[in-house]
């Protein structure tokens, strides 16, 4: 579990909930905020819901900007994600879970539905809680960052 800042006084809270590769994170962001003086708590930040899932970097952890509070299991109940992945040529998609270690022929309308595998910088997540609540803009590319319940890699290799 790690904070994030929302502002001077203010701060969120996410949560590693799984890896790709040797270098990419899925962070989860919950919709749950405290005083920046306050303790995150631990309870309440990953019972609440899921604003936010993204592969990312850890760069915002390693220059100490988001700060380690916690370890905690993950809950099985984050909807990790699957993608499309072309694999031969353009026309030969298939999907593979969101760790990339199970890959399958995707069917057309999987093909025509699921996203390809996207890395966004953690600012990005940041900025979108920092939207949320009303510190700055909303842009339209942080809509891209709610979790779909439909398109996990638990329903797509059941």
């Amino acid at each position: 579990m790690f904070s994030i800042p929302i502002g001077d006084v203010r701060i969120g809270v996410g949560q590693v909930v799984a890896v790709y590769g040797n270098s990419a994170y899925y962070f989860a962001v919950f919709d749950w905020s405290a005083s920046a003086d306050d303790a995150v708590d631990v309870d309440a930040g990953p019972s609440s819901r899921l604003l936010f899932l993204a592969l990312s970097m850890d760069a915002k952890l390693h220059a100490g900007h988001w700060q380690v509070v916690s370890n905690r299991e993950v809950s099985p109940s984050i909807p990790l994600p699957a993608y499309k992945v072309a694999i031969g040529g353009p026309t030969d998609m298939f999907v593979e879970d969101y760790s990339g270690q199970r890959r399958r022929r995707a069917t057309k309308s999987e093909a025509e539905i699921l996203p390809f595998r996207k890395v966004v910088a953690p600012v990005r997540l940041e900025k979108a809680l920092r939207a949320k609540h009303g510190m700055e803009p909303w842009q339209e590319a942080y809509t891209d960052l709610a979790p779909d319940a439909e398109l996990t890699s638990a329903r797509l290799f059941s």
